[in-house]
């Protein structure tokens, strides 16, 4: 079973070349992967922060969702990229403490696949500040029809 794409389009995730419109909304990189993993880093920006000056709770939880995301994303063989992709369909969030975008420089989401089924797949992910675990996520990715190409585009070729 060949990842050669798919481990050319996460190449690429990471060199900032191909980058999907939330991430770079919210300043998010792929900063690792590996089969059934990933890992996404963003810098802990004010603006970013609710009323009381604490990384709002949707901004962990994009974070968390993007290296799933990108971890589910690294299951895939290469002929099933061709035709499919695995979504998000449901989360969740446990915060262990609130961020203060004051004190903490960057956020850290670690993900991992934990059963990949041939419908569903499900992952896992901590967040963390500045090197400790601030939330725990889960996630039910599904599989759906998706073509890579419209994706890619001119912004992926090199």
């Amino acid at each position: 079973m060949s990842h050669a794409f798919i481990d050319q389009m996460m190449e690429q995730t990471k060199a900032g070349k191909l980058r999907s419109p939330v991430s770079e909304t919210l300043d998010m990189h792929l900063v690792g992967f590996g089969r059934g993993e990933a890992v996404y880093e963003m810098d802990a920006r004010p603006e970013l922060g609710n009323p009381l000056g604490v990384i709002q709770g949707g901004v962990a939880t994009a974070l968390a969702d993007a290296a799933m995301a990108a971890a589910t994303t690294t299951i895939l063989s290469d002929d099933e990229i061709k035709s499919s992709a695995i979504t998000t369909i449901d989360i969740f969030a446990r915060f262990m403490r609130p961020v203060s975008v004051q004190k903490v420089d960057r956020l850290r989401a670690e993900a991992r696949v934990i059963r990949a089924g041939a419908r569903l797949v499900w992952a896992e992910a901590d967040v963390l500040a500045d090197g400790e675990v601030v939330g725990k996520f889960s996630a039910t990715g599904m599989r759906v029809a998706f073509d890579p190409q419209s994706y890619i585009g001119e912004q992926g070729r090199e």
